[in-house]
């Protein structure tokens, strides 16, 4: 791998603050601020470089998988392709920005961003994406688990059926008037009326 890239790697991966070429060039003497700059503009993607970036300097064993959505507001940004009027649970209000599924792991204190897909209205359901990027943590970065995390929004018998098929467990709030036939869960009530959180046996 060249150096430039592999520098580049491990301060978007262990340095929070490091975010620009010359930051980086500062904090690394092996590289200068022009070598990063170039090695960025040439012809890469960023997906092929965060995955290569999670197989070298990265074992992704242990700690927890999160699936979770966010809105990215981009209210100026009227020409860009896959921004849209959506709805932003954060906000609690309708905003113009791009509708992010992600697909996270954490050890309880560091985060990792393995991937993410961008949702469309009238596209692929949330559901598919979530299915895709676990999919991806599964077979293309030989992900284990000790649970998948997601919210009340994620649980169909579909996405549960898969989880449950890659030998993982997961943790999430259903609400209220889900039910489950002929399946052993531990449930335990959260205080909060409308959920529940589950998980499988």
């Amino acid at each position: 791998m060249p150096e430039p890239l592999w520098i580049y790697l491990m301060a978007l991966l262990y340095f929070t603050r490091l975010t620009t070429c010359s930051a980086i060039a500062d904090a690394f003497d092996s590289a200068s601020h022009d070598q990063l700059t170039r090695m960025l503009q040439g012809t890469w993607s960023g997906h092929t470089l965060l995955d290569l970036a999670l197989r070298v300097l990265f074992a992704v064993a242990g700690g927890y998988l999160i699936v979770d959505d966010t809105v990215v507001a981009k209210p100026a940004a009227r020409l860009l392709g896959e921004a849209a009027w959506v709805w932003s649970n954060k906000d609690r209000k309708v905003l113009f920005g791009v509708s992010v599924v992600l697909l996270v792991w954490t050890d309880g204190q560091h985060r990792v961003p393995l991937a993410f897909r961008v949702w469309h209205k009238g596209g692929v359901s949330k559901y598919d994406l979530a299915l895709e990027l676990l999919s991806y943590a599964r077979n293309r970065l030989k992900c284990k688990p000790q649970f998948v995390l997601f919210d009340s929004w994620y649980p169909s018998k579909k996405l549960l059926k898969r989880i449950r098929d890659y030998g993982w467990y997961f943790v999430c709030r259903l609400k209220k008037n889900r039910s489950f036939v002929d399946i052993a869960c531990v449930i335990r009530s959260s205080g909060d009326a409308e959920s529940l959180a589950a998980t499988w046996v």
